[in-house]
């Protein structure tokens, strides 16, 4: 009778381990399924960034000696640092991206005051003061066109 009880025991255990492998193994496959997916909706992008200026700009603001330092750092941690980060950004675009539009569009000196700006409201504390309206897909969409003076 022991010799019965023994075996059936271990036959019980053996078919809730088998069953629990074969939920593990589904569990393992739903996670891939859900990161292709989320893959999948990700537009494609290119590998590295392009740098700060573009083949159009004028040759004096494009190899300007700071305007190259400056442009090599932003080039350096958009494509070396960043991507060992989390994307949990609050803004769009990304506060890296931010400063390359900012440096690009207003000059050095207003573009690298604008980037301080955005990198010291970039925390979940500043968050607490920002309209609804501005947020989509959980990101605040605060482009450089909003630093624009109007006349």
């Amino acid at each position: 009778m022991q010799l019965l009880l023994n075996k059936s025991v271990l036959l019980i255990l053996m078919i809730f381990l088998g069953l629990y492998s074969y939920s593990q193994n589904k569990l393992e496959s739903d996670i891939q399924m859900i990161e292709k997916i989320r893959i999948s909706q990700i537009p494609n992008q290119k590998s590295t960034r392009p740098f700060i200026y573009s083949e159009n700009t004028p040759a004096i603001k494009k190899y300007n000696p700071v305007n190259v330092a400056f442009g090599g750092l932003l080039f350096f941690y958009q494509n070396a640092l960043s991507p060992q980060f989390s994307a949990n950004c609050l803004y769009h675009p990304s506060c890296s991206e931010f400063s390359k539009q900012s440096i690009t569009e207003y000059g050095l000196l207003k573009g690298i005051f604008l980037s301080a700006d955005r990198v010291m409201r970039c925390n979940r504390i500043a968050a607490t003061g920002i309209h609804p309206i501005r947020i989509k897909n959980n990101k605040v969409a605060d482009p450089v066109t909003f630093y624009q003076i109007k006349e």
